[in-house]
């Protein structure tokens, strides 16, 4: 009798460590705090800095980040333009010190933005359409079905745990 509890406790055991061995090839998901994020620095691809990003917009109902507002021009804070850039356009770099956003400085100047008193609404229609539209991401409801590689459900990651940036 001791003997078989001792092989059905061995069995558990080794049961408990296979799945944890499976456990440890997921991805997990990289949570930190907003603070982390708010005033980390934005580059162009060409690594020149473009700002830094000053809050977050986040959707109340399902808590997901939609827009990094970005800080970019202006001298010591005079003149100072913001942009809502949609999270999915912003990739982290492989240091994690910094973001990237694929536009380059001259075309950020002509970006949709808006002045630090004066914040847009987010949830306006053609607002929304604007902002997605002039960094070609598609519009959520435009996205790939659920659970598809690079998709909202799966934390924007490819297969390899990487993001996929932009489609």
């Amino acid at each position: 009798m001791r003997l078989k509890a001792i092989m059905v406790l061995l069995l558990l055991v080794g049961t408990a460590l296979v799945g944890a061995e499976v456990r440890a090839d997921r991805i997990p998901p990289d949570i930190v705090k907003g603070s982390t994020i708010i005033g980390k620095g934005v580059e162009n691809l060409q690594g020149k800095h473009l700002g830094e990003i000053q809050d977050l917009a986040i959707d109340e109902v399902d808590g997901q980040i939609r827009y990094a507002v970005l800080s970019f021009g202006g001298l010591l804070g005079m003149g100072e333009k913001y942009f809502a850039i949609p999270w999915e356009a912003l990739e982290l770099s492989q240091d994690r010190r910094h973001f990237v956003l694929d536009v380059s400085e001259e075309d950020l100047k002509h970006a949709p933005g808006f002045d630090k008193g004066h914040w847009p609404d987010f949830v306006d229609p053609v607002y929304y359409s604007m902002i997605y539209e002039f960094y070609h991401i598609p519009l959520p409801g435009e996205r790939e079905p659920a659970g598809a590689v690079g998709s909202p459900d799966t934390g924007g990651r490819t297969k390899n745990g990487e993001r996929s940036g932009r489609e």
